[in-house]
C-alpha cells in the first residue's frame, strides 16, 4: 500500500468533507432568511428545517476529522452518514442544491470506499 497516496485521499476527503458542510450551513442561513415570510407553522417548520441542516454540517465536520482515524468503527459511520444523506436527498423535491449535494456526497461514499478498501488491505 502506498502511504502517501492515501494520505491524499484522505486530505482530499477532508475538503469534500468541509466542501459538503459549508454547502448545508449557507443553506441553512439561506433557509433562515425566510423566517417570517409566512404562516407561523411555516415559520417553525423553517426553523426545524434550518436546524436539522446545521446538524448535518456538524455532522460533515466531525466526517473530515473521523477520516483520518485508523478505528473501523468510525469509517462505518462516516458511510453510514453519506448514505443517510444519499437516501434522503430523494424524500421531497430534487433541485439543483440537491443534485450539488447528491454529487458531493456520492463522490466522498466512493473515496471512503476506496480508503476502506486500502486499509482493509493494509492489515493482511
Amino acid at each position: 500500500m502506498n502511504l502517501p497516496e492515501t494520505d491524499k485521499l484522505i486530505h482530499l476527503g477532508q475538503r469534500l468533507f468541509w466542501l459538503n458542510a459549508a454547502v448545508w450551513l449557507i443553506f441553512s442561513l439561506w433557509s433562515m432568511a425566510w423566517v417570517g415570510q409566512g404562516t407561523i407553522s411555516s415559520t417553525v417548520t423553517i426553523w426545524i428545517v434550518a436546524i436539522l441542516m446545521i446538524g448535518n454540517a456538524v455532522a460533515f465536520l466531525w466526517c473530515s476529522w473521523a477520516i483520518q482515524k485508523q478505528a473501523d468503527w468510525y469509517r462505518y459511520i462516516v458511510i453510514a452518514i453519506l448514505g443517510v444523506n444519499i437516501l434522503l436527498t430523494f424524500t421531497d423535491q430534487f433541485g439543483i442544491f440537491d443534485f450539488l449535494t447528491l454529487l458531493l456526497d456520492l463522490v466522498l461514499l466512493g473515496l471512503m470506499l476506496v480508503l476502506h478498501r486500502r486499509r482493509s488491505q493494509q492489515w493482511l
